[in-house]
């Protein structure tokens, strides 16, 4: 399948699960939120230099109290990033994330910024506080209308030195370019 077919096919699916109620039975507020996560890594590109080796996992990482559950190791199992094997890990709060290329941190981190801030370059944060992209934070989610959405900083992604493809920003709620 060409690329830019299977490109088109995720942020559709994307764009769908957007639209999906967040309180609705199936699928609920988390496992539209692991599907975002899993898109991400799609849709943004990390230089080849933070890896190890071809075969150095990509990890995902939890900050803090899982919500997903297996959700988002379900999700994940069998798929890849480049010639990289997604792997999720779970870390306490106020862990670095660094070795890690996606870091979630929920809600109940009110302390994100001092996490963002001790991050090495590349690591993709995502989080759900209302102040997260002013606190150095790449993504954020936001229930908008009973949606999750997400927002996206730019002036971040450069900070983080990461590349986010204009098919995942033409998706988001909004984007800010601002440091």
């Amino acid at each position: 399948m060409p690329m830019v077919t299977r490109l088109l096919q995720i942020v559709a699916a994307c764009m769908m699960l957007a639209g999906a109620p967040a309180n609705a039975q199936n699928p609920t507020e988390y496992d539209v939120k692991a599907a975002f996560l899993l898109n991400f890594t799609k849709f943004v590109e990390w230089p080849e230099s933070v890896f190890e080796s071809p075969s150095a996992p990509f990890r995902i990482c939890i900050v803090g109290e899982d919500p997903f559950g297996e959700t988002l190791d379900k999700m994940v199992e069998g798929e890849k990033v480049a010639s990289h094997k997604l792997v999720v890990d779970r870390l306490k709060r106020g862990s670095s994330a660094g070795g890690c290329e996606v870091a979630f941190y929920t809600k109940a981190d009110r302390n994100a910024a001092q996490s963002i801030a001790r991050e090495a370059p590349h690591v993709l944060t995502v989080g759900e506080t209302d102040e997260f992209l002013h606190e150095g934070g790449v993504i954020r989610f936001v229930l908008d209308h009973n949606r999750v959405r997400f927002d996206v900083s730019q002036a971040a992604a450069r900070k983080a030195e990461l590349k986010v493809s204009s098919k995942l920003l033409n998706v988001a709620r909004r984007v800010e370019d601002e440091p």
